[in-house]
Formats: structure tokens, C-alpha cells, sequence
């Protein structure tokens, strides 16, 4: 689902050991910044600080009078009314998302509307994210209390999102959100069939699922995400319990975060029965519900085209007819990475291209045997600054065309004779516009922007070419228009309304589009003429996509099975039709009670319109924000640490200063890291200061004083393009360490002491991966290369140098999901009077042995061996077993007797790792494993356990 909440991700403390980890990798992180030339205003109302592009400020006073309306009742039912908050808005980026974040605490919208209906309802964008983020920050304050309060006081942000992973489970925080947008506004989630699909579809097609692996999720089958879960068990509390419900649960729950389950105890409390007795209940509600709509269906009849070979949940969408007769669909699944596939008659399907990451779930257009669509492209440095550009695929030549870059443009479709492309550009300051461009040049012929700027989607042209039928909303409601593109002018065929209807096409007489009359999503057609609608389809999970036949005498569409979406034909027969005011409404208002319990079912129809001032923002001014301060403890080299982390709001600089104790040496330091993001190569800045010591024995010790400092640039690009993701990053950095006070009792007269090392690193790490499956264990194709230098080239006292480098490729395997990988090393140490720190990965089953020269090689085969979703109670859930056999090789070489004898080595061996989850935390997935090598020129064997796949 677009719109999320950075909760709790791996990359953001899912327990606190994982927190203290970010001491040491805090200055090298890449945060999510707009380029430099961006001029930021703020707006400040009484309960927000909206900080926004100069271009941004219409939108930006809307927000600021929707959030400051919303603030009181959205949070009457969790009986919190949250801190002042601040919202960045990011106009630069061309995916639809939202979220609210810890650390530093903040919510941040990116502004350019979806495509997707079924995302979207007939709410305004803005207007959606407003009432959906805004329930998180509600969410997040109220469990602040008890002890998770006091983990915030005492680490800060990070201590608090740990408290909070282990207070309340994901599923609470988004759906609990769903619930709220469905209940305030008359188009959320909650009301929308294809929201419910996969759920109703496995209880119906008895795929009773426990909650383990409902919650957590599975290789194997597919289950609903967190955001469907949550909403309906949310809303299972709220209809049983009442409106203050989940509100006692959070209480009890974030007050003892640190209680094993004790979420689920908090529900035994407030109902009676622990977590997973109240799933099965609202299992066997929502099963009866939904059994009763089923038998009230009559299915119509259709022909499945689609030939699946296996069970796999995969999907067929969007069914297009090229010009002989054969269809085209987009085939994605958990075993299948999108890609379009050609469809013969008799079922049989061929591979023809795969595109790169699409840009929303829109739908597909195809025209004299090319397919069109609209795919995201990636600012190299700014990763706030998206696009949305343009690419078709010609069917007959093989040949995928660009039409141009760095635009905004979306939901793109062919005219009948494929010369011309109509597409909706969104600007920077969400302006609507249909935007009609010359399909071989991509030369702009003609625009026309929406009426009174109301959002327009989903175009598609009409048959005769002259004109185009698309979505039109406003104010919470949504029309079918017709432009004319002669005289841009719009006509409604349909008027608008609350339901939630999509996908338009116009053939003949007819608009077929989708439509949640039956209370599950069909196609329905609409009579140009006499503007009656009539219901199409009525199949038993959704019947969707329309599209009639070149002859006219067929309608294509997708038709929902508990395997996925498949591919089906039946007649186009208007007589067979069933007039709207004759079908039966049979929908499963599920989220009623909540409608009723907030008493506002159109609260955004209510929005003030005050002018806020506004004011410059000052990134440089607002550069220190501390949020969390979190002690850790280094176990292997057995130190203490207490630092300080700040991020500010725009996510340009990062800060930490911290202090280290080391308890062998009782000796201590203090350092600060500084990374500054807002330039083109991010500039990095590390210094330390302190004691270092010595023990010999009892009776000799000593210590002397060493400061370090270290600057740095860094080039992170993001070359993507295409399927293959694509990044390089460049790096180069200096530092200086004195020693000083260093007088060792017994120094050897050729052992350095005092003095400085004056060194330089180089780096380059390029990473090129295809696209992948849920299920694949690495890229079908892979291309991964790391090279780092090191040397002392401006004198002092220690010189040394090191030369590394790793390459690794990755091919297909003999079946699905595997993988074949080889791989080789190469390191040059110095010979001088120091030692740069090793980055070489040596051979399996040996310990690291320091060589002059060392070179190495791999050959893996990786492979999936078993999806077992098995629960061992709570504790642990197991999701997959996965297998990998190798051999290593590997040499060593010196002239120098200091480093170690020339050497080789071999090992052959095996790996198997399982894929799990602890105590219920789906925010990471670990794995632990065994390794078992052999040793051919020791003949010997190593036995090794794996955690997180590194060896021990």
C-alpha cells in the first residue's frame, strides 16, 4: 500500500541492540534529501509546522486547514490529543506515499496523486493522507506512557520505536488508520471491495489461516498484508467492544512494552480472550458475512483463457487484444516479477518484456501491437526527486522506446492508430492536465487542463480517435467524462458520485468501467445514449479490466481466483445485461459501527479556508535536531558507549557525538560524526579524542594519548533505468591520527611509538540486480563490484598501503528461484610499519590469515528447499528453508616474513539456513543456519553456525 508509516523498519531499531548498532554507521548513512535549489517555506498554526517547497503554497494552506480541523476529532476515540507536530511536504517526487516517522518525529506527504482508484477512492489525495497520517501521529502519542514513556526519556526516539514494536503489533498502527479514513470520509479503504479481495477470497475458498501466519506472512501462500489485516480486526474490536476499545488495549500494552505478548494479554483483560481466540472469532464473523454475500451471487458465466501449470498465487492483469488476436497481460505474482506476457488461444503464454518499477496500478493500453505504459525514473543524487515518464514496448520489433524523461506524466494510452499518446501530467503545484504527445517523437501536440482543476485519470481513447473517455473527481465524488479533443471540451456521461468506479473503456455505445455496486467489484456498462447503466459481470470474488474485442462480439476481463487474477472471455451480449436498479445490493458494510461511532461521516466537506502567514525556512538554522540518545555496549571489543544522534527535519544532516569507555584498557574517548547531505557529494566529517592503554601484566601498564580525525566525500548514485536497479557509489576520504605520550618500559628500537598516520581511502561499490520475485534468493542477474584503497601518501611516521577488490556475479539456476553465483577476491597489503584493516571475505571453514597478496574465488548454488509456515507457539515461525552448496579457493603469497608462509587453500561445503520470525515481530525476517566444510589439503572438516548468514 502507497500510504505507510515508518514505524518501526529494519533500518530503524526493530529491538534496541539493533539501535545501539547505529553508533557506528550513523555518519555513513544516505538520507532521503531535495536538491540544494529548493527554497523551503513554513506555515505555523497552533498544532502543526508545515514546511513546504515556495512552490507548494496553495496546497500548503489547504493542508494546514485540514490538519488543524482534523486535529480534535480524530483523536477523540484513542482520548489523546497529540503534541505539535511537524509535516513536510514533498512536491519533487512522483510516488504517491505518506508517512509519520520517529527520530527525529515528523510526517512527511509526497504530494503527486496515484493513478490507482482502488488506492485513492474519491477522496482528494491530500485530503486522504491528511486523515490517514494524521491518526498515526494520534497513534504514536497515546502510547507514549508508562514505560514507554520512560524508554523515550531515557534513549530517546529510538527507545521509544522499540517500545513501541514490541508494545503493538503493525497490523494495529494501519489498520486502526484505515479504519479512521473509512469512517471520516465517504471513499476509505474500508468500503472498497478490492480492499477486502484476497481476505474474502482464501476464507471463502476455506483458507483459514492461522494468525501467525496471517500476521507474519509466508513464501508459500498468499495472505492479506498488515493494512487488511489491521483494518479488519480493528474494526472487529470497535463493532464488539466499543469505540474506546483499542485505546484500554494501548494503554495496558505500552505501559509494559517490556512484558513478553503483552499485547495479547491486554485483549484477554479488556474481552475476555487473548489475541489469537479473537482472530478465530472474527475469522468465523467475517467468514459468515462474507458466506452469506457469496450465496446471494449469480455468477455469470465465462471461459478462463489463462493456462496455469501450478497453484502459485500469480496474476494475469489488465487483458489487451493485439492485432492477431492473441492477448497481452501483465503477469506478476509471488513467484513472478512483473513482466507482460503474450497469451495464444489456446492458453499457451510467451515472455515478451520485462518492464521496469510501473508506476501505480492503472491499467494498460495497447495499439497496433505496441503496449504502452508509465514507469518511475530516478533522480541519480536527490532521491526525493522522482519521475513518472513514459515507455512503450513495440511487440513486433522487440523494441522497448522511451518518450522522454524527467516528467510527470502517468496513465498513458494509445490512440487506434498508435500514433498518438494521451497521458495525465501532474504538476508541481498539482495541477491537472491531460497532455496528448506524438507517439514517435514524444513532441507535446496538444494540452488541456482539468476543469476547475479537478482530478482527472485513467484516459482512454474512443475508437473514432477524436475522442477520450476518462475519470473525473471532485469534491469527493467521481464522474465518466468524454473530452472532445477538438474543441477540449468535457462531457459527463456519468454524474458523479461517491461509489468508487474506475477503469473506464468506450466501445460502441458503451462505457465498460468498474464499479462496486454488487458490493463486490464487477464491470458494468454504461449507455452513452440513454446514460443507463447495467451490471456486466457478476462473478463470484471481482470480475474487472474490461475490454471488448476487435470484432466486438467478446469482452475480455479479469477474473479473481483464490491462485489470482486470470484471464477471461465472455459474450458481449447487451440483452444478457442486468439493468443497475435491478441489482441487488449486497454489500458487507463492515465499517458502519465505526461511521456511527465517529458521527462525521464528511468531515473533509467541512474544512475552513483561513490564509496562514508564511515564513522562510531556514535549513542551515534547523540543521541540529538531537533525538535520541542511547547507550550500547561493543561485546567483542568490550566497550561502552553513550551517544547523542540529531537529524534534521529536511534530512540534510546527520549528527552524532557520543563518548566510549573501554574496560580492558580503563581508558576513554570522545567523538563526533557529521555527514552533510544537502550538497552534490555528501560531506563526511568524523573526529575522536581521547586515551588509549595497554596492559601487559600485573605490574606493566601504560598509556598514551590518540586523536584522530577523519573528512570525507561521498557519491551515492541511483543509475536505475530499467528492471535492472542500478547504483554506484564513489567515495574518498583522508585522515590523520597522532599518537602522543606513548612510552613503553621494553619498546623495541624498531617499534614505532609516537607519531602520526597520514592516510587516504578510495572507494567504489557499483551494484546492478534484476528485478525479483518475493520468492527469488538473489537476482536473476547480478553484477556486484567493490574496490578500495588505501595509502599514505602526505608522509608521517607510519606508512602502509592496501589494495582490495571483490566482484560477484549471479546467474539463473536450473529451476525458478534458484541462483548460481561465482565470485573472486583480490588484496595487496603493505609492507611497511602499519596495517590497514582487512575488508577481504576469506575461504569457508578457515579463520582470516594475513597475507601480502591474497587471491580467492567462489562457486555457490543457492536454491529454496522448503515453505513451511510452522509456529512453534508465539516463540517462533518459520517461513523457509533454504539450501547452498560451495567451493572456495583461495592463495596466499609474501616476501615478507612478517606476513604469513605462501599458502593455499581449499574448502568444499554446505549450507542450510531458515528463514524465521521471533516472538511475533514481523518487522524483520532472521535467519539462522549451519555450515559444513571440508578441508581438502587439511583433511579436516569445520562445522559453523550462521546467524544472519555470517559464520561463527
Amino acid at each position: 500500500m502507497p500510504i505507510c508509516t515508518l514505524l518501526l523498519t529494519p533500518k530503524r531499531s526493530v529491538l534496541l541492540v539493533f539501535a545501539f548498532f547505529l553508533i557506528t554507521y550513523v555518519a555513513q548513512a544516505q538520507l532521503n534529501t531535495n536538491p540544494p535549489n529548493v527554497s523551503w517555506r513554513q506555515i505555523n498554526t497552533e498544532k502543526f509546522q508545515i514546511i513546504f517547497p515556495s512552490d507548494f503554497e496553495k496546497e500548503a494552506q489547504r493542508v494546514a486547514n485540514t490538519l488543524q480541523y482534523l486535529h480534535a476529532p480524530l483523536s477523540r476515540t484513542l482520548g489523546r490529543e497529540p503534541r505539535r507536530l511537524p509535516l513536510i511536504l514533498q512536491n519533487r517526487n512522483a510516488i504517491a506515499n505518506g508517512f509519520v516517522t520517529l527520530a527525529p518525529r515528523r510526517s512527511e506527504f509526497y504530494t503527486m496523486p496515484t493513478q490507482d482508484y482502488t488506492l485513492l477512492g474519491t477522496n482528494r489525495w491530500l485530503d486522504l493522507l491528511a486523515v490517514h497520517e494524521f491518526r498515526h501521529v494520534v497513534q504514536y502519542d497515546k502510547a507514549r506512557q508508562g514505560t514507554s514513556k520512560l524508554a523515550y526519556y531515557l534513549f530517546g526516539d529510538y527507545g521509544l520505536s522499540v517500545a513501541n514494536n514490541l508494545a503493538l503489533p503493525n497490523w494495529f498502527w494501519e489498520g486502526d488508520a484505515v479504519g479512521t479514513e473509512t469512517a471520516f470520509t465517504s471513499s476509505g479503504r474500508g468500503r472498497t471491495p478490492d480492499f477486502d479481495l484476497l481476505y474474502r477470497t482464501n476464507l471463502l475458498s476455506d483458507r483459514n489461516y492461522s494468525y501467525n501466519k496471517q500476521h507474519l506472512g509466508s513464501f508459500k501462500d498468499p495472505v492479506p498484508n498488515h493494512y487488511v489485516l489491521g483494518y479488519h480486526f480493528t474494526t472487529y474490536g470497535r463493532r464488539h467492544y466499543g469505540p474506546e476499545f483499542w485505546g484500554k488495549v494501548v494503554d495496558q500494552a505500552s505501559s509494559r512494552f517490556f512484558v513478553p505478548f503483552i499485547f495479547s494479554s491486554a485483549m484477554r483483560y479488556e474481552t475476555g480472550y487473548r489475541l489469537p481466540a479473537n482472530y478465530r472469532r472474527m475469522q468465523h464473523e467475517l467468514d459468515s458475512l462474507w458466506t452469506q454475500q457469496a450465496n446471494q451471487i449469480k455468477p455469470t458465466e465465462a471461459t478462463t483463457i489463462t493456462k496455469r501449470i501450478n497453484s502459485t498465487y500469480t496474476h494475469y492483469e489488465f487483458p489487451q487484444e493485439l492485432s492477431d488476436g492473441s492477448i497481452v497481460a501483465l503477469k506478476s505474482g509471488l513467484g513472478d516479477y512483473p513482466h507482460f506476457v503474450k497469451i495464444a488461444a489456446d492458453g499457451q503464454e510467451k515472455k515478451l518484456f520485462t518492464p521496469g518499477p510501473i508506476n501505480g496500478n492503472a491499467m494498460l493500453s495497447v495499439a497496433q501491437n505496441k503496449i504502452v505504459w508509465s514507469e518511475y525514473e530516478f533522480d541519480p543524487r536527490w532521491q526525493v526527486r522522482t519521475y513518472s515518464v513514459i515507455k512503450y514496448f513495440d511487440v513486433t520489433t522487440g523494441k522497448q522506446h522511451v518518450l522522454q524523461r524527467k516528467t510527470r506524466l502517468a496513465a498513458p494510452a494509445f490512440s487506434p492508430d498508435a500514433s498518438k499518446i494521451a497521458a495525465i501530467e501532474t504538476s508541481l503545484q498539482n495541477d491537472y492536465t491531460l497532455v496528448i504527445l506524438d507517439a514517435n517523437t514524444g513532441q507535446e501536440l496538444q494540452r488541456i487542463p482539468a476543469p476547475e482543476n479537478s482530478f482527472i485519470s485513467m484516459p482512454r481513447w474512443a475508437p473514432d480517435g477524436k475522442s477520450i473517455v476518462l475519470l473525473r473527481t471532485a469534491q469527493g465524488r467521481r464522474s465518466i467524462s468524454l473530452l472532445n479533443i477538438e474543441t477540449s471540451t468535457f462531457t459527463e456521461l456519468l454524474e458523479p458520485t461517491t461509489e468508487n468506479i474506475g477503469h473506464p473503456v468506450l466501445a460502441g455505445n458503451y462505457v465498460y468501467f468498474n464499479a462496486p455496486y454488487l458490493g463486490i467489484e464487477n464491470v458494468f456498462a454504461l449507455d452513452v445514449t440513454t446514460r443507463k447503466q447495467f451490471q456486466v459481470t457478476a462473478r463470484p470474488f471481482a470480475g474487472i479490466n474490461a475490454v471488448v474485442s476487435h470484432n466486438g462480439k467478446q469482452i475480455l476481463f479479469n477474473d479473481f481466483t483464490k491462485t489470482g487474477y486470470d484471464v477471461a472471455r465472455m459474450e458481449n451480449n447487451p440483452a444478457a445485461w442486468i439493468p443497475l436498479e435491478q441489482v441487488p445490493d449486497i454489500r458487507v458494510k463492515y465499517y458502519q459501527p465505526l461511521v456511527e461511532q465517529e458521527g462525521k461521516p464528511n468531515i473533509l466537506t467541512e474544512v475552513p479556508t483561513k490564509v496562514y502567514p508564511v515564513q522562510p525556512y531556514s535549513k542551515f538554522k534547523h540543521s541540529i535536531k538531537p533525538h535520541s540518545w542511547v547507550p550500547g555496549r561493543d561485546v567483542i571489543n568490550n566497550t561502552l558507549t553513550a551517544t547523542v544522534f540529531s537529524q534534521d527535519l529536511l534530512s540534510t544532516t546527520l549528527t552524532s557525538l557520543g563518548y566510549t569507555y573501554n574496560v580492558n584498557e580503563e581508558s576513554s574517548r570522545a567523538f563526533a560524526d557529521i555527514s552533510y547531505q544537502g550538497f552534490y557529494p555528501i560531506i563526511n566529517l568524523t573526529g575522536a579524542v581521547g586515551q588509549r592503554a595497554e596492559v601487559e601484566d600485573d605490574s606493566l601498564s601504560y598509556g598514551w594519548r590518540e586523536n584522530s580525525l577523519t573528512a570525507g566525500l561521498q557519491l551515492p548514485l541511483n543509475l536505475t533505468h530499467s528492471r535492472y536497479n542500478e547504483t554506484l557509489t564513489l567515495g574518498a576520504s583522508a585522515s590523520l591520527t597522532s599518537i602522543a605520550g606513548y612510552e613503553r618500559p621494553r619498546q623495541a628500537l624498531t617499534e614505532q611509538s609516537n607519531g602520526a598516520l597520514r592516510s587516504v581511502q578510495y572507494s567504489l561499490a557499483y551494484n546492478r540486480v534484476f528485478t525479483t520475485s518475493k520468492r527469488d534468493l538473489a537476482g536473476r542477474f547480478e553484477q556486484r563490484l567493490a574496490v578500495n584503497y588505501f595509502h599514505t601518501p602526505m608522509g608521517g611516521d607510519y606508512q602502509s598501503s592496501l589494495l582490495a577488490a571483490s566482484v560477484r556475479l549471479a546467474f539463473p539456476g536450473l529451476f525458478k528461484h534458484h541462483s548460481f553465483q561465482i565470485g573472486g577476491n583480490y588484496q595487496q597489503q603493505g609492507v611497511e610499519n602499519y596495517r590497514f584493516a582487512s575488508t577481504l571475505v576469506f575461504p569457508r571453514g578457515y579463520r582470516y590469515r594475513s597475507h601480502q597478496n591474497f587471491s580467492s574465488g567462489f562457486v555457490q548454488y543457492k536454491l529454496p528447499l522448503w515453505y513451511p509456515d510452522l509456529a512453534l507457539g508465539p516463540i517462533l515461525y518459520f517461513q523457509r528453508l533454504r539450501g547452498n552448496v560451495f567451493f572456495d579457493y583461495g592463495r596466499g603469497w609474501s616476501t615478507k616474513t612478517v606476513y604469513q608462509p605462501n599458502k593455499r587453500y581449499q574448502s568444499v561445503g554446505a549450507e542450510l539456513v531458515t528463514d524465521f520470525n521471533i516472538m511475533r515481530l514481523n518487522s524483520i525476517l532472521l535467519n539462522v543456519g549451519v555450515r559444513a566444510s571440508y578441508l581438502p589439503k587439511e583433511k579436516d572438516y569445520e562445522l559453523e553456525f550462521l546467524v544472519l548468514d555470517l559464520g561463527f
